[in-house]
């Protein structure tokens, strides 16, 4: 029996994070979000649903710094199946209407699935059978159906949970480490990360690669960047000699180096963009 039903997030208490130049993404499509029931809560971060109606206007390529996480996505494009995180700047075009219905699985939560280390998911992604006893087309075809969010997020926690695994310690542990890293923006090498929690670098290194899927310091220096893309998202007038030391990095010069390098665009030339 479910514990609860999935449930809207309010954007104002938990805002959507990685969107780059998220004010001209909401000008192409609407985003939903949606707690998981009780039941999958330590497996689910959340369920999204992403929909659009261009019109007229010209196609429109939407560009976002991933999470270290793995989604289940049914997109009416077709383009549906089990996606890894996106190492560099995750970019889909959106041309017409359509939408996008996925669930986040939480880090370190997707690996009992998935049976393998999930790193042979990132920058790629797989046919829904790979793992649940759905196919990709069949579950586009099923959603193709239905019109109410909750209706979709209920329909996929019965997929998930028809195939829940058996816990695994290390699930938690991965979920702790990544969340230690999102909240300490300090942090500049893995060593550090690995030293907060009692272990060795390699031992660190096989961990992410088994149910995280990027590498330790991936996740510190995305999360860094992140954080970087909101500030400059928000316009305001933190000086960006501040903003970076803040993000721990030891000059601008040195901020401005990784955020070009990842996003294409200098934090400078980003912010006025924004403006």
């Amino acid at each position: 029996m479910r514990q609860s039903d999935p449930r809207p997030i309010d954007p104002a208490v938990k805002p959507a994070r990685g969107l780059l130049h998220k004010q001209t993404s909401f000008e192409h499509f609407e985003l939903t979000r949606f707690e998981p029931s009780d039941d999958l809560a330590d497996w689910v971060e959340h369920h999204w649903m992403i929909l659009y109606d261009l019109g007229d206007r010209p196609p429109y390529t939407q560009r976002n710094l991933s999470h270290p996480n793995q989604h289940l996505v049914i997109d009416s494009r077709g383009e549906t199946g089990i996606f890894g995180a996106a190492t560099g700047v995750f970019e889909t075009t959106l041309t017409g209407s359509g939408r996008v219905f996925a669930t986040k699985f939480w880090p370190g939560a997707f690996r009992p699935f998935f049976g393998r280390a999930v790193s042979a998911l990132s920058d790629t992604w797989l046919p829904v059978e790979t793992v649940f006893s759905r196919t990709s087309a069949a579950m586009q075809e099923e959603f193709t159906g239905l019109n109410d969010p909750v209706a979709m997020a209920e329909r996929m926690e019965e997929l998930i949970q028809a195939q829940l695994p058996e816990p695994d310690e290390k699930v938690g542990l991965a979920r702790r480490i990544v969340t230690f890293a999102e909240a300490n923006l300090e942090l500049v090498s893995a060593g550090e990360l690995a030293e907060a929690f009692g272990l060795g670098l390699r031992a660190l290194q096989r961990l992410f690669d088994e149910y995280v899927g990027v590498s330790p310091k991936w996740v510190i220096d995305r999360y860094r960047m992140l954080e970087a893309v909101e500030a400059l998202n928000a316009g305001g007038a933190e000086p960006l000699t501040e903003l970076a030391h803040r993000l721990g990095y030891f000059d601008q010069a040195a901020f401005n180096h990784a955020f070009e390098k990842l996003t294409g665009a200098a934090p400078g030339v980003f912010r006025a963009r924004v403006d």
